[in-house]
């Protein structure tokens, strides 16, 4: 027991000789740190708009399951519709049988989803439409916790 005693001093006497005097973050980090998440915030933006533009010049028929599996998961419900109703068209041409027509839903603008994973904590996000409306939404995010937000712009 003497022993083990001993020894746990030695090391905690070890620890505190190698503790490490962190510096304060500057308030220059944080503004470096808000251009980065814009900059990769408007990339992935940039990115999701050149996506879109590529699958809606991509007939239906080419597409493979897993490429309408990911118009369908990220990104816009109009474009997502836009794809299956050509899958349709394609379809009825090739199928002797024709199904019921279907009516488009008018009144509302498409939405875009966009799925992020973050580190437990607290954001602050905000959504700007594309006549410069902002709007913002303050969310407390747990370990495991999935939220959804929706931007009335």
């Amino acid at each position: 027991m003497l022993r083990t005693a001993g020894l746990a001093r030695e090391v905690l006497d070890r620890a505190r000789r190698r503790r490490v005097n962190w510096p304060q973050p500057r308030e220059e980090d944080s503004e470096s740190l808000s251009a980065a998440f814009a900059s990769v915030s408007e990339f992935m933006n940039r990115t999701t708009k050149e996506c879109e533009k590529y699958y809606s010049s991509v007939p239906a028929c080419r597409c493979k399951e897993n490429e309408i599996k990911h118009v369908c998961r990220y990104h816009s419900r109009q474009a997502s519709e836009n794809l299956l109703k050509a899958m349709e068209k394609e379809k009825n041409k090739t199928s002797p049988v024709s199904s019921p027509a279907t009516t488009p839903q008018h009144g509302r603008e498409a939405s875009k989803d966009i799925y992020i994973e973050v580190f437990p904590g607290t954001y602050s996000v905000t959504a700007t439409s594309e006549d410069m409306v902002k709007q913002t939404h303050v969310v407390d995010i747990t370990a495991g916790q999935s939220i959804d937000l929706t931007f009335s712009l």
